[in-house]
């Protein structure tokens, strides 16, 4: 290739000039540094970080609304409280027909304006048809009031550790860890043959085709063949001879001939692949301690409940803080429970109502002369049998005290610790489940005492009961086992003996600290899932994080329930006899006090009844005041069908109030003719499951439409 370009090395061109390479020496400098290559110059992906952050938080922050259904079927007496004239606490009792239910709750309507106790509106009408409950009224029950003091305190919970207890009682020293108690044995025949069925003090969680191991039952077989200390039995059937009660009962394909129970002994515990379930009680710490400061309570935006209740907004103030907890297993906490506790202090004291009430109680040994509310108790829904104890249904049945009844006693919402439901455990599952949950029980010092408080009165031992801890799911289990980590084969095999040597090669297996240890160095455990994980069946939680901190919304409800409704009631009849032959007045006060009671139901007049053929028919030989009810609609110079009173000269259409009226009204309490007045008082004797003293309202299983029900529109 021709190179037509030249690199002349000398500036001038002579013809003797040589070529020269000609060095020069020069250094080069720099005054900046170089970027290193580290952490800084890292690129940050932010939904990473987003995930290390939620998964590293053990902050948690909650808020919600509890939506409650309460109401006051047990009130201490139908009176009103009101001043007098003199600034004086003064009450007038509500007669039984003029007491009223208005969204559950029970009380009256005002219809005169005799005090200070109504709640003055822009018209009369209003004013005097408004409702007011009987005590425990709003101030008392319901979850948001206007008096400025609570009435429960919220609480954040969590389960800490178990408890046995003795579920049934028994001189062989059974509990709750022996298994589920029997209290009951039946005979059923299917397909021609005879099974045998019992019942559970309380719900089993058994399932048909489920092994269960029978301990302490009586074999009555000659040889004892059925062998009950070696072997399991199957469930057959679930279910009485109505196939009713599934949850308490079971039958299994056994004579009933050959097998017997002792109650409170006898028991039953769930096996699973031969490994017997374990059953205790849990208890429930919390994790909130100051009080009514740790969050905020208020109404919920355009919140009421079907039943016109309140919806109550609520914010914890308090984070909430897990790291390093862990549960009565030993495992990271999984579950928080909202506790909501009936507290006493939830009037204002300064009210006519607080001062009557604790007036009428004053008398009363310490601290119940101080009290609105009795101190808290606790049990379960169990069945009833007196030999039962933490039977909440049951308590102050009088059957229960004789037989020396327990039950979880003296609960205050100040408290930090509570006894919780009745789990049932299995290591083969790896998973408790809730048999029983824990039922709160309260009751008015009033209602609870009112023999002592006065003689001529039964008491009224039907409480309210409500359940105390709802369920928070913070995290979740997977729903498999992972499979066995057998660690002593290792250990064996390379003659391992070094402890940290051991805990290096766990950390390696990565072995939570959790797992279940089911022999020397053989490990089983549940996956704790991470937040916004889940497995094959869509087991996890998921829910915002932000701020570092975990945000959860609750939607929870809270029922207030009566302890004990009675489904069953008898008619009672009273006769009373009115007039001049009343002596003292003892028939008319005896009346008086009839129309008080909260179970009058009506009162009928027991008159001859003739047929007047005119207001001048003497054809009866009538005595001045005697009264009769006309059946003739033609009567002459009469006013048809109806009572009449003969005043010596004529028959008067007569009108019978329990008030002063006109000339022709006959006012049945102030009567005193000559001619006796025979009166029928009806009233309602409600009866419950349980002997609970006097019940004032029936229960709504009850059928209303034989009672006799008042219309709003008699008043309003």
């Amino acid at each position: 290739m021709e190179k037509t370009n030249k690199i002349l090395l000398n500036s001038l061109k002579l013809p003797d000039n040589v070529n020269v390479t000609t060095q020069f020496q020069f250094g080069m400098e720099n005054t900046n540094k170089p970027i290193p290559l580290n952490d800084i110059d890292t690129t940050v992906d932010q939904y990473e970080q987003f995930l290390k952050e939620r998964k590293e938080s053990s902050i948690y922050r909650f808020y919600g609304v509890v939506k409650p259904v309460i109401s006051n079927p047990l009130f201490n007496k139908n009176v009103k409280i009101y001043l007098n004239n003199q600034n004086e606490i003064s009450t007038s009792t509500i007669e039984g027909s003029s007491i009223f239910g208005k969204d559950g709750w029970v009380g009256y309507f005002n219809d005169t304006p005799e005090d200070d106790s109504l709640s003055l509106l822009n018209n009369e009408k209003e004013s005097l048809c408004e409702f007011f409950p009987f005590d425990p009224g709003y101030d008392r029950l319901r979850m948001l009031d206007g008096d400025g003091s609570q009435n429960y305190l919220m609480k954040i919970t969590y389960p800490f550790e178990t408890r046995d207890i003795e579920l049934v009682q028994n001189n062989s020293g059974i509990t709750l860890s022996n298994g589920i108690s029997i209290v009951d044995k039946f005979e059923i025949e299917l397909n021609g043959r005879m099974y045998t069925g019992f019942i559970t003090v309380m719900n089993h969680g058994l399932k048909e085709g489920d092994n269960i191991k029978m301990l302490n039952f009586i074999d009555q077989t000659p040889t004892n063949t059925l062998n009950l200390n070696t072997r399991n039995y199957r469930v057959f059937k679930l279910g009485n001879i109505t196939n009713d009660n599934k949850l308490r009962t079971f039958i299994i394909d056994v004579n009933p001939s050959d097998i017997d129970f002792v109650i409170g002994v006898s028991t039953i515990k769930r096996v699973v692949n031969n490994k017997p379930s374990e059953y205790y009680v849990r208890r429930f710490k919390s994790l909130t301690v100051s009080g009514y400061t740790d969050y905020d309570i208020y109404p919920a935006a355009y919140g009421v409940t079907y039943f016109n209740d309140d919806v109550a907004g609520f914010n914890f103030k308090t984070d909430i803080d897990v790291e390093g907890l862990t549960d009565n297993l030993g495992r990271p906490l999984s579950e928080l429970y909202l506790s909501i506790i009936k507290n006493d202090n939830d009037s204002n004291p300064t009210s006519i109502n607080s001062i009557y009430w604790l007036n009428q109680v004053s008398n009363l040994p310490v601290p119940f002369n101080q009290r609105f509310w009795t101190k808290i108790s606790a049990g379960y829904n169990l069945e009833n049998n007196v030999n039962v104890n933490y039977n909440i249904n049951s308590y102050g049945d009088v059957n229960y005290i004789n037989n020396g009844a327990t039950y979880y006693e003296n609960i205050d919402e100040s408290q930090n610790k509570f006894d919780g439901d009745i789990v049932e455990y299995n290591e083969n599952e790896l998973s408790e489940r809730k048999l029983e949950e824990v039922l709160h029980r309260v009751n008015t010092t009033y209602r609870e005492f009112y023999n002592t408080i006065d003689s001529n009165f039964e008491d009224k031992r039907e409480g309210y009961i409500y359940k105390p801890f709802s369920l928070i799911q913070i995290r979740d289990y997977a729903n498999y086992i992972n499979p066995l980590v057998n660690l002593q084969t290792i250990i064996d095999n390379f003659n391992i003996t070094n402890p940290l040597d051991i805990e290096e090669l766990k950390k390696s297996f990565q072995i939570p600290d959790y797992a279940t240890e089911i022999s020397p160095n053989v490990y089983k455990w549940r996956d704790l899932l991470d937040i916004g994980n889940s497995d094959s069946t869509g087991s996890g939680v998921d829910y915002p994080f932000e701020s570092g901190a975990h945000y959860i919304y609750l939607d929870k409800r809270f029922y207030m329930q009566r302890q004990d409704p009675p489904c069953e009631f008898i008619l009672i009849s009273e006769d009373i006899k009115l007039g001049s032959s009343d002596i003292g007045n003892v028939e008319q006060n005896k009346f008086r006090e009839l129309l008080k009671e909260s179970t009058f139901l009506k009162y009928t007049i027991d008159i001859k009844s003739i047929s007047l053929s005119s207001n001048s028919d003497q054809s009866s030989s009538p005595e001045n005041g005697t009264l009769v009810y006309n059946v003739n609609i033609d009567m002459n110079n009469g006013e048809g069908i109806g009572y009449y009173q003969w005043n010596g000269n004529q028959w008067i259409k007569a009108i019978f109030t329990l008030d002063s009226g006109s000339a022709n009204t006959i006012d049945i309490l102030n009567y005193n003719g000559v001619a006796d007045l025979n009166v029928e008082v009806t009233l309602a004797e409600y009866i419950g499951e349980y002997e609970l003293g006097k019940r004032d309202i029936a229960g709504s299983c009850i059928d209303f439409s034989i009672l006799k029900e008042n219309d709003l529109n008699d008043v309003c």
